[in-house]
């Protein structure tokens, strides 16, 4: 057997946290975006200075939507337990109270709904916590994937804050982690706020016996856009500048370091499924590859990127991944990567994009975006910085994610497609 690929939650540079990790730097004017646009969270000096306006000197192609599918005879009936069945992501929705949550996030505090492999409360408009319970797993294995940021002492056996922002806790033979994301809010840990609901958690201790198949929460937004670190950036400036009807409503949701090559660090073929599940969005819009240009284990060796196994093995996760959302009654728009700077990561990103173009292409019902339309080069190649209105502008912050400037001409393009796939008008 070869040798172990990285994990996915150090490869590529994507395991680089809060602003770095995020795809959007706070400060520095090199990272300006447009006038009379909303900055992230807790930006500050000339992260925010006015260019004139936001267009870029690429235009975004013509938007073709899938044929409509084709009638299915035996389609699966549609699931309504967004736990999948998984016992320990029904018994987080019993460790909080909604009352505990808003004491520390504000409110209001929707139910606990289990969307595998935790369970979320979303907050307010646009904002969300999450709780996972690893019954029997130590913590040393669950946080065997992320790095230590904090330090936290008195909570439990042993606790961290990780460099995916994560609290992670332990208590006896169960290990823990919360999570609180909130569009734009990429620096902030919320350490007293998590270690307070920790401590909320592990007082309530855990339930004894088999939990039934919770209510149905109610039907969430129409939008659900979820990616790994890359699609931070975008998701901000989506909801800074497009999210601003009810028919253009979004959770958002990105998780550092993650992909669809390593579920045992994060599942996101699982847990996509248990979201659509229970939030029951219109569109699905995914942005998640940088870091799945690694290794693939295909039986019993793991074969490189671009061989013909390793092809083979990734786009049939990415086709059932596809499938499994259509089966929900979704609309998918699958966002590819632009070129990257590194030469050994953009080829691996060429070889995802052509295999995600080509399965959307199976699947009706999905259409294939590929950013760099709008934000390469001459001929594919890797720009840092494009031309904004007469200006040249930063579009990059570290050769893989995006700066707001570059997040925002993403969000631009990426609404004209949602516009088409919904058939709604979105805010300009």
């Amino acid at each position: 057997m070869t040798r172990r690929p990285r994990v996915g939650a150090l490869g590529t540079g994507a395991a680089v946290v809060l602003a770095l990790a995020a795809g959007v730097v706070l400060a520095g004017s090199t990272n300006a975006v447009p006038a009379g646009h909303r900055c992230p969270a807790g930006a500050s000096g000339t992260s925010c200075a006015p260019v004139t306006t936001a267009v870029a000197s690429s235009s975004v192609p013509p938007v073709t939507v899938a044929r409509p599918a084709p009638p299915r005879p035996h389609r699966p009936a549609r699931l309504d337990d967004g736990s999948l069945g998984a016992q320990a992501a029904r018994v987080a929705c019993t460790l909080l109270t909604r009352t505990q949550i808003a004491r520390q996030f504000g409110g209001p505090v929707g139910q606990g709904t289990p969307t595998f492999p935790y369970c979320q409360w979303l907050i307010g408009k646009d904002s969300w916590l999450a709780l996972q319970v690893m019954p029997g797993l130590s913590f040393n294995r669950a946080t065997q994937y992320v790095d230590t940021l904090v330090t936290v002492n008195g909570l439990g056996q042993r606790a961290i804050i990780a460099n995916n922002r994560f609290l992670y806790f332990t208590q006896g033979s169960t290990s823990y982690w919360l999570l609180y994301q909130t569009p734009g809010d990429f620096s902030s840990l919320h350490t007293g706020q998590l270690v307070a609901l920790g401590h909320d958690v592990l007082a309530h201790g855990l339930p004894a016996g088999h939990l039934p198949v919770p209510p149905s929460a109610p039907v969430g937004p129409p939008i659900y856009f979820a990616g790994d670190s890359t699609a931070a950036g975008p998701e901000w400036a989506w909801w800074a500048y497009h999210e601003n009807t009810t028919t253009t409503r979004t959770l958002a949701e990105y998780q550092v370091g993650t992909g669809l090559v390593r579920g045992d660090f994060f599942n996101w073929p699982k847990h996509l499924l248990g979201m659509v599940a229970e939030r029951r969005p219109k569109l699905v819009i995914w942005m998640g590859s940088a870091n799945d240009g690694q290794e693939i284990l295909v039986n019993g060796e793991y074969r490189a990127v671009g061989s013909p196994l390793w092809d083979a093995a990734y786009a049939k996760t990415v086709g059932d991944t596809m499938q499994s959302l259509l089966d929900e009654g979704c609309k998918v728009l699958w966002i590819g990567e632009p070129a990257m700077q590194d030469p050994s990561l953009n080829s691996s990103m060429q070889v995802i994009d052509r295999l995600f173009a080509a399965e959307a292409a199976r699947h009706h019902g999905v259409v294939f975006f590929n950013p760099g339309s709008v934000l390469n080069g001459p001929h594919g190649s890797y720009a840092g910085s494009l031309v904004i209105h007469g200006q040249l502008t930063p579009v990059r912050l570290d050769g893989i994610h995006l700066n707001e400037a570059g997040s925002v001409v993403l969000a631009d393009a990426i609404a004209k497609y949602v516009g088409r796939m919904l058939d709604v008008r979105v805010p300009s």
